[in-house]
């Protein structure tokens, strides 16, 4: 019915077109002439000429019908143009003239524009939108093909499946197609029986042949027939298939000779299938790096393989391990590592896992490459998920040479304990455990934490004898670090007396640090004799420690009054290490000024002026020449030389006794107006000091000497008051009392009833010093403050101010008022007379400085302290690190980089640590990336118990490998520190960071 529809339509459509052309002829000047010759053009193909008769036409007539023939002719030649507008002119005119005959064919030439332009969607849009039954009979196979096909595109199969069977069973020319398109569906959609036969019917088909035993290959494939896949796929490969499906066919070939065991073959093709697509399939990277691993071509192996990790399943856990068999074939256990370590995270193949995780136990067991304590957990994390494995025995027997062996002491010991019932062998490893804890603890100045650790290793009892004793040594350390010298006293004695390795550096160590704690104590007698047990048993390799024993040696003799050995013993330290003999020359000439071998004390001095011009002995020992000059009867030496002293040191504690010293001097050299003036410059440069007080005294002898005592009254009024020279007895016995209850109870209650019973008091600082003192000791530092600020307000000259200073530039530091502080540390540098409060001047200067971001205040103050030979190793690391941060803000990073290494050679300590990093970041930054990753290899091989420095180092380490492309490398370091770094931190967002990049 439909079909005689369409014939009498069509026929009407025909009988129509010939009533209007036929009207006209073709050489007509009229419009029907234009339209003759327009038709003729469009069936010659002269398509140009048409658009050209039929445009003249509308110009000359306004004819509907012949408009509307003309529009639709202008628009199908547009569209045989190939022109894109002419799917516009052409749903123009169907919306323009919807009753036309010629609708149904404007319609189609859409629908075969997108078509031809693989618009499938738009196609099948504009395809279903028209009635088949109203085009030529001749369009409709045409149609009904295109429509399919569109369908087949966009892979509606239900709706292509239907047309392909009524083309197939009624079209001649697009049966061969329908075929194998019917095939290819039935493929698509899994049915693989009834595709083959599909597609077994066009194989011999010359345009769909090729491509129907393609598809024959794949399905084979599929249904493991791996012999047919070769055989076919090696025909088809030989007819030159092109590009389209050689790289298919190479990669179903390749994958087939793997399954079936012919390993050349699978090199072969799937080598040629990689190379000619720039994403292969995972499958077929994992097959060719196994076939070059089997071929012992482990680097291309892991090339190959590494391009499989890129998605989690078990694949990538297969590649993992390979990867790491590769490597370890390669020598290279520490990537070896990572690649069984990351394989054994994985769950998705569990035989596979257990492999990797007892060889990721191994690899860490026999390389010691446990960065992030992972070694003793590795080991527990097997034997609970693989209880029954074959490694079992073997991991068990590891655990326990683990315990002896580990540096990650803290997860052995959290393991030790979970033991119920630990036998010997386990005892003695905790007890070596406990006492690696406390050592690292000590070299991170933890010593409270150190010396638990050290009681509990020797309270275990003597599972390691010697490291019991060892113990002993490390605690008797402890106490000394805190001065608690009595017990480290007796700690060192329970070394020596435990220890049985005596011809070592500890034990002499030990026998030195013990006359220490005695000459600490002032039991002088003692110390002689162990410091001469010292001397007499060092193998004397350390000069400095041989030298500042010998300078002990020589002030225990002293203390003893036997100034001739105290001599011999400082000439002897000053012989043994020159260098730093200042203080050994200094004592040798007191010593001999104390036998009256006053020249040879005056050389001496001159000799140490000489040698040390930076000496802190300076200023004593131009004091000790006046003394000498004194002595000798040459004032006018003595003069000088005082002179000198005040001139040069006029901070000096030692220049307001040269002051007294020279007023004396000018007095017995019949000088009395220059005895007045000396004296008079001690009282007004230091007028709140004893000595400004002693000088007020003996001044009033000079005046009475010169008989002009009203002169003396009317300057001593002048001051105001400013120094006291009498002072009360009631006021002296309140006083005296007050300070014996604090040094006995430490009782401040009687320093502050001293305070307010005598609001003029001749010791009023002294008092607020004992008070602040308590304060300070308290940390209740703002009353602290206060009375340290009266005695340097009052006495800032007294006995008591130096210290005063040194606490309240504490305080201000503390209380984070940096600049202050900062002024006061600067005052203090500059009149600080003992070691320990210039040490801390420069040490809080250098702090601030660096909290100010002021480098060069940071590197004056560093380089000062690193000065100091008897600086703690804690401050000079931190003093080496502070200078180094310094050196690279002031663009020096050779010098910078000088400090780094010497810190990091010990990454124990946080300053190593960081600066083991930050060595490895400026090579790093200046792009030399092999120093860095050298640096780095170094830094992670020493390991630390500084985690997150070491955390940072793998996150550089990712860096590294990113800059060289190395993204799988990258990933390795990224997912390791991932599993294993486990505190709370920054490190996570770094961690993704990097992983995000490497993803985008």
């Amino acid at each position: 019915m439909k079909k005689r529809h369409f014939i009498i339509a069509c026929t009407l459509f025909s009988f129509g077109t010939l009533a209007v052309f036929g009207q006209y002829g073709i050489h007509s000047d009229g419009s029907g002439g234009y339209l003759e010759r327009g038709r003729l053009m469009y069936e010659n193909h002269n398509y140009v000429g048409c658009i050209d008769q039929l445009t003249q036409l509308k110009r000359m007539t306004s004819d509907y019908s012949m408009n509307e023939i003309a529009d639709y002719f202008i628009a199908a030649a547009t569209y045989e143009r190939g022109k894109e507008e002419s799917v516009e002119m052409l749903v123009r005119f169907v919306n323009k003239y919807p009753s036309s005959a010629y609708v149904p064919e404007a319609n189609f030439k859409v629908g075969n524009y997108y078509f031809f332009e693989g618009k499938y969607g738009l196609a099948i849009r504009t395809y279903s939108g028209l009635d088949v039954d109203k085009l030529p009979e001749s369009l409709q196979a045409d149609y009904c093909y295109r429509l399919a096909y569109s369908y087949l595109k966009e892979e509606s199969y239900l709706q292509a499946k239907p047309l392909f069977e009524v083309l197939s069973r009624s079209s001649d020319k697009y049966k061969e197609a329908s075929d194998f398109y019917l095939a290819y569906i039935l493929y698509a959609e899994g049915d693989y029986a009834r595709a083959m036969q599909g597609f077994a019917k066009s194989s011999g088909s010359r345009e769909f042949g090729t491509e129907s035993r393609y598809y024959m290959t794949q399905i084979y494939f599929l249904q493991k027939n791996y012999a047919q896949v070769i055989s076919l796929g090696k025909e088809l490969l030989g007819g030159n298939p092109g590009k389209e499906f050689g790289a298919e066919l190479n990669r179903l070939v390749g994958e087939s000779s793997y399954f079936e065991g012919k390993n050349s073959d699978a090199l072969s093709y799937l080598g040629r299938y990689v190379s000619m697509t720039p994403r292969p399939m995972r499958n077929s990277l994992y097959m060719l790096g196994v076939e070059e691993y089997r071929e012992n071509r482990y680097s291309e192996a892991i090339a190959y393989l590494s391009r499989v990790t890129d998605k989690d399943d078990a694949l990538m856990q297969n590649a993992y391990l390979y990867i790491a068999q590769s490597y370890l074939k390669l020598g290279d256990k520490k990537n070896a590592r990572l690649s069984f370590e990351t394989a054994s995270r994985y769950n998705y193949d569990q035989q596979v896992k257990e492999t990797a995780l007892y060889n990721y136990a191994l690899s860490i067991h026999e390389t010691a490459f446990s960065p992030f304590d992972e070694s003793v957990g590795v080991f527990e994390r097997f034997l609970n998920e693989f209880p029954a494995s074959r490694y079992a025995d073997k991991i068990n027997d590891y655990l326990v040479e683990v315990y002896m062996t580990t540096k990650n002491y803290k997860s052995a010991l959290v393991s030790i304990e979970k033991i119920k019932r630990p036998d010997a062998k386990i005892l003695a490893a905790k007890q070596r455990i406990l006492f690696q804890l406390g050592t690292e603890a000590f070299t991170n100045a933890r010593l409270a934490d150190a010396k638990s650790y050290f009681k509990r290793a020797i309270d275990m009892g003597n599972y390691v004898p010697e490291t019991r004793a060892q113990a002993w040594f490390w605690i008797g350390e402890c106490n000394y670090r805190q001065n608690n010298y009595a017990q480290a006293e007796q700690d060192y004695k329970n070394y020596l007396s435990l220890t049985k390795q005596k011809n070592t550096h500890l034990y002499s160590l030990a026998r030195y640090d013990l006359a220490y704690t005695c000459f600490k104590q002032h039991k002088f007698s003692e110390a002689l004799s162990h410091f001469n047990s010292y001397v007499s048993g060092s193998d004397k390799s350390d000069k400095s420690m041989l030298a500042d024993a010998y300078n002990r040696i020589g002030d225990c003799y002293y203390y003893a009054r036997r100034f001739a050995d105290a001599e011999r013993y400082y000439g002897e330290s000053q012989n043994i290490l020159p260098g730093n003999g200042d203080y050994a020359l200094f004592q040798k000439g007191f010593m001999a000024g104390l036998q009256k071998n006053y020249q040879v004390k005056l050389d001496l001095m001159d000799k140490l002026i000489a040698t040390y011009p930076q000496s802190e002995y300076i200023d004593d020992a131009l004091f000790e020449k006046g003394q000498a000059y004194t002595i000798m009867g040459n004032d006018k030496e003595a003069i000088r030389v005082y002179q000198k002293l005040l001139k040069d040191y006029p901070q000096s504690s030692i220049s307001r006794k040269g002051g007294l010293q020279l007023g004396m001097v000018y007095f017995n050299s019949g000088m009395i107006d220059e005895s007045i003036d000396a004296y008079k410059q001690v009282i007004s440069a230091y007028p709140s000091s004893d000595e400004a007080r002693v000088a007020a005294e003996d001044l009033k002898s000079v005046y009475v000497e010169k008989n002009d005592v009203s002169s003396y009254a009317s300057y001593i009024k002048s001051l105001g008051g400013t120094i006291t020279y009498k002072v009360s007895e009631l006021d002296s016995l309140s006083y005296l009392a007050a300070e014996r209850s604090y040094a006995a109870q430490k009782n401040i209650s009687g320093l502050t009833k001293y305070i307010r019973e005598f609001p003029q008091g001749a010791f009023l600082s002294q008092a607020h010093y004992y008070i602040a003192a308590d304060a300070f000791n308290k940390k209740d530092y703002g009353t602290a403050l206060l009375s340290f600020n009266y005695v340097l307000e009052h006495q800032p000259d007294g006995n008591f101010a130096e210290e005063a200073l040194a606490r309240k530039s504490e305080i201000l530091y503390l209380q984070n008022d940096m600049d202050n502080a900062l002024e006061n540390f600067r005052l203090l540098e500059k009149k600080a007379t003992t070691t320990e409060n210039r040490r801390a001047s420069r040490l809080g200067i250098m702090r601030i400085s660096q909290n100010q971001q002021k480098p060069w205040g940071v590197l004056e103050a560093a380089n000062s302290l690193l000065q100091d030979a008897k600086l703690s190793p804690e401050l000079r690391q931190e003093a080496l690190f502070a200078r180094a941060a310094a050196y690279k803000a002031v663009d020096k990073p050779d010098k910078a980089i000088a400090d780094w290494k010497v810190l990091a050679s010990d990454p124990r300590t946080i300053y190593g640590a960081e600066s083991a990093y930050l060595l490895s970041q400026h090579y790093y930054d200046t792009n030399n990336l092999d120093m860095a990753e050298k640096q780095l290899n170094n830094f992670i091989d020493q390991g630390t118990s500084h985690q997150y420095w070491l955390a940072r180092g793998f996150l550089l380490m990712a860096d590294i490998f990113i800059k060289r492309g190395d993204n799988f490398q990258a990933k390795q370091y990224l997912s390791s520190l991932k599993n294993n770094y486990t505190v709370q931190d920054d490190i996570a967002g770094r961690i993704q960071e990097r992983l995000s990049k490497i993803g985008e």
